[in-house]
């Protein structure tokens, strides 16, 4: 598990609350934008901002998150090596690979089952409940699919190629891809799925 916070930080990147937001600083003045910008886009104000990219200031994961939405800047990338990131998530996101934020001495961790999805809008959160021996033929669907393995273990197919989840293990399926699932002979699987895609109406 990846698990971050402004006080260990330093210790996994070399990086201080300075180094967070000289990189917003950076990104801001690569787009050509003023703080005044930033802070009519994200919805912060602009003395805040400055204090944020001067290190005075802690922020909240909801303030880090509009300034990363605004910037169009994974919010992981501020916690990460500077090196290139993968803009596009993987399929399976195993449990000791995500990314878990806690900020200051909050007693909240955020745990990200997948990288960020700007563009993709939860249309239903809903919980799946495959018995064991269960074989789901592929197919696909418009929306976005996220799942988390709650219960069990499930094989998930994706345009041919096979993960096996277990517990605390996630997964993301984009629009349109064939996927099919199956569980062992014993067990079954318990799932949180998030869909972009309304297929009930209620």
């Amino acid at each position: 598990m990846l698990l971050l916070n402004f006080e260990t930080i330093l210790r996994y990147t070399e990086c201080a609350m300075e180094d967070i937001g000289a990189r917003i600083r950076d990104v801001r003045t690569s787009k050509g934008w003023t703080l005044d910008t930033l802070a009519a886009e994200s919805g912060l104000s602009a003395s805040f901002l400055s204090q944020v990219e001067r290190g005075l200031s802690t922020l909240s994961i909801v303030s880090l998150a509009s300034i990363c939405r605004a910037l169009g800047l994974p919010i992981e990338s501020l916690f990460v090596s500077s090196g290139p990131l993968d803009r596009r998530p993987p399929v399976v996101t195993k449990s000791d690979q995500q990314l878990v934020i806690r900020i200051g001495r909050s007693p909240v961790a955020y745990r990200y089952l997948t990288g960020q999805l700007p563009e993709a809008p939860i249309e239903e959160l809903l919980i799946a409940e495959f018995p064991a021996g269960c074989r789901q033929d592929g197919s696909h669907h418009r929306g976005e699919e996220l799942g988390y393995v709650l219960k069990g273990e499930l094989t998930i197919t994706v345009d041919g190629t096979e993960y096996r989840l277990g517990v605390g293990d996630s997964y993301r399926v984009e629009p349109s891809h064939q996927h099919a699932y199956r569980t062992a002979k014993v067990g079954g699987a318990r799932v949180l799925m998030a869909v972009t895609e309304r297929f009930v109406e209620t």
